[in-house]
């Protein structure tokens, strides 16, 4: 599990003008959230973030926060990013604080592994109906991604998330039910008929996106997979 350290400052004002200033400055709004503690308005320096964003889902961030001439340190994971909707420029992180000794659900990327037996000789198609499996387990135990080998997998075999092998002290939440891939045989096409003669061929109907709402667009969220408690949020 990748562990990395951020530093961020405490901010006092809040608001649309407060946040358009940090914004300005190169730096990043952000908010710390924790159990049995109010929220704390951070700004955080940009490039770090991207460099922290870049490292993976369920990073652990050993977060140094300046405050009043002193600096606190906690354990946080980023559970949200607000991004701009066209650049995709981050506009926001929601962080919160966590426990090393408190189990914790998040979501974890399925790596598919091999060529499916179905697919190499029997020209069948991999269909893949999971891309990431919800976990609980201790923050050092988070995988990077949970890889799974479908080497086996026939025309008509399909595999299911209780097939899953993953390691000691990681519990898979998501329904044992659910297929992650299944192997189907491929679709033959048939051929239509010709148009009669002298009949216009159908057009098919247009339908017009709906212009965007006047003014700035709203930012895209991009949600992060721990599920922590919140207090009220805060900008």
């Amino acid at each position: 599990m990748d562990r990395i350290s951020l530093s961020a400052q405490s901010r006092s004002a809040v608001g649309k003008n407060a946040v358009k200033k940090v914004r300005r400055d190169g730096l990043v709004p952000a908010v710390l959230y924790g159990r049995g503690r109010e929220p704390i308005p951070l700004s955080v320096g940009r490039k770090d973030l991207l460099g922290a964003l870049a490292t993976g889902r369920n990073v652990l961030i050993d977060l140094r926060i300046a405050q009043n001439g002193e600096e606190q340190s906690d354990i946080v994971m980023i559970t949200e990013v607000q991004r701009d909707h066209l650049r995709r420029d981050v506009l926001h992180v929601d962080l919160h604080q966590i426990s090393m000794t408190e189990a914790l659900e998040v979501d974890v990327p399925v790596a598919l592994v091999g060529t499916p037996e179905g697919v190499a000789a029997g020209g069948g198609v991999l269909e893949i109906h999971l891309r990431e499996l919800t976990v609980r387990c201790l923050p050092a135990q988070i995988p990077d991604r949970i890889t799974v080998n479908v080497e086996s997998l026939g025309v008509g075999a399909s595999l299911h998330v209780r097939d899953i092998q993953v390691a000691e002290g990681i519990e898979v939440v998501t329904p044992p039910e659910r297929v992650l891939a299944a192997v189907v045989a491929p679709v033959e096409e048939v051929e239509a008929p010709a148009a009669a003669a002298g009949e216009a061929e159908a057009q098919p109907e247009v339908v017009g996106r709906p212009a965007p709402a006047e003014g700035e667009a709203a930012p895209a969220t991009e949600a992060k997979p721990a599920k922590p408690e919140k207090s009220e949020k805060r900008e």
